[in-house]
This record gives C-alpha cells, structure tokens and sequence, in this order.
C-alpha cells in the first residue's frame, strides 16, 4: 500500500509540474496577444490619430544670422525605360555643361564622352559604356558646373579634345 502512495504521490507531483509549465505558457500567450493587440500586429499600423507624432525643433544662437529654412529637394523618380534615361542623363549633362548635343534619348559616341568627362571631372571611375541609374544619380547630386572651365586631360592626351588656350598640364 505504501508503495501505491508514494506512486500516486510522485504522479501528482508530476502532474504539478506539467500544470506548472501550461500556467506558464498560458501566461505567456496572453502577453503576446495584448502585445499584439495594443500594437496592431497582424492587422497593421494603428490608425494615424493614435499614433504618437514628434517633432524635433533645433536651437539656434541668438547673434547667428537667420537661414532660410528650406526642405532638401529629392531626386526626381528613376526613368524606366531606356530612352527616358537616355533623355534624363542628357539633359543633366548639358546643365552641368559636358554635353552640347541635342537631348535624343540615343547614347551617342558625344553622349559617351560627355559622360566620361562628367565623371573624369568629378573624380568617378564609372563605367560610361551604358546608361544606367547610378550615373544619372551621379549627375543629379552634382551641384554647378562639371564642365567647360577646364576639359579633362585624359579627353585632350586621347586626341579627343582639342587643347585650349595653350598645352596640356
């Protein structure tokens, strides 16, 4: 008989601990569903008017001069086909001043040597056999004139140039 007591009191005990780790892991489950539910989590993002907004307000010295506060300008979305590319790198290449042609949308030869003495001049190591994103986001981020105040002097040693105003450097 004692033996059958100790059975049955090493099986509750047993039992106790498999209600021990249930309680736990019920605990558990309940936390991540008021986890999810206060963050909106299979569903999606909480509602604007719920969600808490900041603002960040910098400091400036009282003697410093005033800027005009502006907003950076982005880049305007990427062309997806190949001639609006062609057409966008064009056009940012005659307004850094490397390219003379006109906008067509066919990488020329010219549009090839524009391209490189853009890159030449800005000190880029790009290859300028095709178009490609990387090369208009190069010329969008270049701020003034590339080109036309001095040609790059790989163009002129090549014969691709003309010199100007004297011999190469």
């Amino acid at each position: 008989m004692r033996a059958d007591l100790a059975a049955a009191i090493s099986w509750f005990n047993a039992l106790d601990r498999v209600r021990a780790h249930l309680l736990v892991l019920a605990a558990a489950a309940v936390c991540l569903c008021v986890l999810s539910y206060a963050t909106g989590w299979p569903q999606g993002a909480r509602p604007a008017e719920l969600e808490a907004q900041a603002a960040i307000v910098l400091g400036q010295a009282a003697g410093a001069p005033r800027a005009r506060a502006s907003m950076p300008v982005l880049p305007a979305p990427a062309p997806r086909d190949m001639d609006s590319l062609v057409r966008e790198i064009q056009r940012q290449l005659i307004r850094v001043g490397c390219y003379h042609g006109e906008v067509s949308g066919k990488w020329s030869a010219q549009s090839r040597l524009a391209m490189q003495a853009f890159t030449e001049q800005v000190n880029a190591k790009l290859p300028v056999d095709r178009p490609d994103q990387i090369l208009l986001r190069l010329i969008e981020g270049h701020q003034g004139r590339a080109c036309g105040v001095r040609p790059p002097l790989s163009l002129v040693r090549e014969g691709r140039l003309p010199v100007q105003g004297g011999k190469a450097d």
